[in-house]
């Protein structure tokens, strides 16, 4: 609870649509739902990576995984997956190219 009485959640909260409604931009709160900010994650797993390893990167060092470059990469908000991606540099910027939504 907070100090206005309201329970905070992290947890994720469906957002149920109305029969006949096929899409999520057609429910009533759209106009506030879509202005929510929120924090999407790309993530490739690198085993044996520790602490010390990141704190001794240098620029231009390149870090290997397991994971396949031709595999499309997960995007998440939370623990709900909405697309695949790819990462790719733009303008010397790494980059999530979306290559599917889920």
């Amino acid at each position: 609870m907070t100090e206005t009485g309201l329970a905070v959640t992290t947890e994720p909260v469906p957002i149920l649509l109305k029969v006949g409604m096929q899409r999520v931009e057609e429910h009533a709160e759209w106009p506030l739902l879509s202005q929510v900010p929120m924090r999407l994650m790309a993530a490739i797993p690198v085993t044996g990576f520790k602490v010390r390893d990141l704190l001794r990167l240098k620029a231009g060092q390149v870090v290997t995984s397991a994971w396949a470059s031709t595999e499309d990469v997960p995007v998440k908000v939370g623990a709900v997956q909405l697309s695949w991606s790819e990462f790719e540099v733009v303008e010397g910027r790494m980059a999530v190219r979306l290559t599917r939504l889920a």
